[in-house]
């Protein structure tokens, strides 16, 4: 029992999965058999379910997903943390990706992490905001809507006319609805620039 149990723990060291309660869960049970105790119907019941994560074929997945990471995932990805990180959720893979002691330069996200931060209605929303070809730009000029303005900051330029300076990254994105596209923009006749969305703009008429 404990060479199987071991052989899982070496299994689960190839696919990197060692900070996990999985991982700590397999060493307890190698603490408890070098004791020469037995273990119990459950502990034998999540044995069996975490030497499946970690079969042959498991491992063979872990691998071909490495293997598929490419620019458009690291985009992607990207674009999810810095959303979450403004929001507040997910900030367990947030802080093991950006925060101080991460080490996000030789590590990329396990497939499950992958599609539960980057795979939900609300961060390809985002994306696909992010993604779209700007509506305004930059250079061009544009009206303040008139009508209710959804940044606060923008309720006094309701109706001013201003100017395209750059569109903001995901760091900047506060919200997943359609439209939500960070703009920096400057109103006319003032010296400076607030942050707008671009469902907060309209075009502006010619004269």
């Amino acid at each position: 029992m404990l060479k199987r149990v071991n052989n899982t723990i070496g299994r689960m060291m190839i696919a990197g999965d060692t900070k996990t309660w999985d991982y700590g869960f397999m060493e307890s049970l190698v603490t408890q058999l070098e004791k020469g105790c037995t273990l119990s119907d459950r502990q034998m019941t999540y044995l069996q379910q975490i030497e499946g994560r970690f079969s042959d074929e498991a491992l063979a997945a872990i691998a071909d997903w490495a293997g598929s990471w490419d620019d458009e995932k690291e985009s992607k990805f990207q674009i999810a943390l810095m959303y979450y990180k403004q929001t507040g959720y997910y900030s367990g893979l947030v802080t093991k990706y950006l925060g101080p002691d991460s080490k996000r330069n030789s590590s990329n996200p396990s497939e499950k992490e992958y599609n539960k931060l980057v795979n939900n209605k609300y961060a390809s929303a985002v994306i696909r905001n992010l993604s779209a070809p700007p509506k305004f730009p930059v250079g061009s000029v544009a009206t303040i809507r008139d009508t209710y303005a959804v940044n606060r900051s923008l309720r006094s330029f309701r109706g001013t006319t201003c100017v395209i300076l750059k569109y903001g990254g995901a760091e900047k994105v506060t919200s997943h609805a359609k439209g939500a596209s960070p703009v920096l923009v400057l109103p006319v006749g003032k010296a400076e620039p607030v942050w707008a969305e671009e469902r907060d703009l309209k075009k502006a008429k010619k004269r």
